[in-house]
């Protein structure tokens, strides 16, 4: 898959979990990606098969979140 597929597929998840989560949607916080990040994680999210390259995948996520302006600065 390329990159721009997952992006695509990680921005969806998020989406959805935002909807479950209790946070506010307008607000999200680099913590709030965190904590996305660690629950894919723990539930071995295929979401998280992608090479990094020299990058945390956190980082990559996070990145990708802000960029689509899913989280503010």
């Amino acid at each position: 898959m390329r990159q721009d597929q997952w992006k695509s597929q990680v921005l969806q998840e998020w989406d959805r979990w935002l909807q479950a989560q209790p946070i506010d949607p307008t607000t999200p916080t680099a913590r709030d990606t965190l904590k996305f990040f660690c629950e894919l994680q723990d539930r071995s999210s295929p979401l998280l098969d992608f090479r990094p390259g020299r990058r945390d995948k956190w980082q990559i996520i996070h990145a990708w979140l802000h960029h689509a302006g899913r989280v503010p600065d």
